[in-house]
């Protein structure tokens, strides 16, 4: 009996270890099974941890370039007041996160537009699985999924890159002790890929 006792427990054990295995990326409630891999990514969220806010502003090139004539890898807010881009909205964000373990963390964002009046909140997480750096949030209306590395011990670059409809986005997130800067572009609907990004975007949120 405790033979086929032992066995039961380890046929449970062997279950519970595949279903964490098989968590989908667009999970946000079930914290994967870390491997191996996923270990010299430990603690890599941790600088967001804590609540932040500030203004998200978008800007729109109206006088597009051929892509080759950017550097679209290395962009900083200079790339923005460079190309003289034009202010097409301003958001007022605030992000909280939370990290659960080193490899998962939770993230509350409530976006509130002036103009209209209209608040809209999200709920995402960041987090490590299967080797790899992943932000997802789960607005109201969508499943957003970025893949991610990091750029020296302050800076996070996300990035998504899908076909139909086109959603082709890039951008840095840079924290300090006080503050936390998004710097990015992106690509939608109809887009030409060939040319500079027409939407830009540029953050500056403290810590609260």
């Amino acid at each position: 009996m405790k033979q086929v006792h032992l066995t039961y427990i380890l046929f449970l054990v062997w279950i519970v270890s595949s279903c964490q295995n098989d968590i989908t990326i667009d999970n946000i409630q079930d914290i994967p099974k870390v491997t191996k891999e996923d270990k010299s990514y430990a603690n890599v969220f941790s600088i967001l941890d804590g609540h932040w806010k500030g203004d998200f502003l978008i800007f729109e090139d109206q006088n597009p370039v051929p892509k080759e004539q950017l550097e679209l890898q290395h962009i900083s807010l200079s790339s923005i007041q460079k190309r003289q881009l034009k202010q097409i909205n301003s958001i007022k964000v605030e992000q909280v996160y939370s990290s659960e373990t080193p490899y998962f963390q939770k993230v509350t964002i409530t976006d509130f537009y002036p103009d209209s009046g209209q608040k809209i909140v999200s709920k995402g997480v960041n987090k490590i699985q299967n080797g790899q750096m992943w932000c997802v949030v789960r607005k109201p209306d969508e499943t957003v999924i970025h893949s991610g590395n990091t750029e020296g011990d302050n800076t996070i670059i996300w990035e998504r890159n899908e076909k139909t409809p086109q959603k082709i986005e890039y951008f840095k997130e840079t924290v300090s002790d006080r503050f936390y800067e998004i710097i990015g572009w992106g690509y939608y609907q109809n887009d030409n890929p060939s040319k500079s990004p027409k939407l830009w975007f540029y953050a500056k949120y403290e810590k609260q």
